[in-house]
């Protein structure tokens, strides 16, 4: 099974109560991309900075990062921040090799006598770039105040 966030870039008008649960055959769904959790592991202590809302708790309060678990909802707020993240990322990632690993999260070993390493990911380069570059649409598209961009952990 792949661990995967998936990011929907929606109109202000869509209701988002319940949106997680119609996600995959709602009509108001603009553009959408899935970005796989290693990945976003990876980036993560950068997510933290940009605004955003929950939409899973009552008045939808406002804060900052992703719901790692759960939903996230970017507004026009969030705009600046998720174009600046994403395109710094988006530059670092070009002088990757084609593909290129990773280092994530510490794995103990599976018995107590196995030491652990860290988790290894084996990434494409212009994948990640072009995942990136269509996050970067989907946040100047939030800039217009007309649209909200989704986010649903894993």
């Amino acid at each position: 099974m792949s661990l995967d966030h998936e990011f929907y870039l929606i109109s202000k008008t869509t209701g988002i109560k319940d949106f997680w649960m119609y996600r995959e055959r709602n009509s108001s769904v603009i553009d959408s991309i899935v970005i796989h959790d290693d990945l976003i592991q990876y980036i993560m202590d950068s997510l933290e900075w940009i605004p955003s809302k929950n939409p899973s708790l009552q008045g939808t309060p406002s804060g900052r990062g992703i719901n790692y678990h759960g939903e996230t909802l970017f507004d026009n707020h969030s705009s600046e921040t998720l174009i600046s993240i994403f395109s710094s990322w988006k530059s670092l990632i070009k002088n990757a090799p084609d593909k290129f690993e990773l280092t994530g999260k510490f794995v103990y070993g599976e018995a107590d006598n196995q030491e652990g390493d860290y988790k290894k990911s084996v990434f494409n380069r212009d994948e990640v770039i072009t995942k990136f570059e269509k996050m970067i649409l989907m946040s100047e598209a939030l800039a217009k105040g007309e649209f909200y961009l989704y986010h649903c952990g894993i």
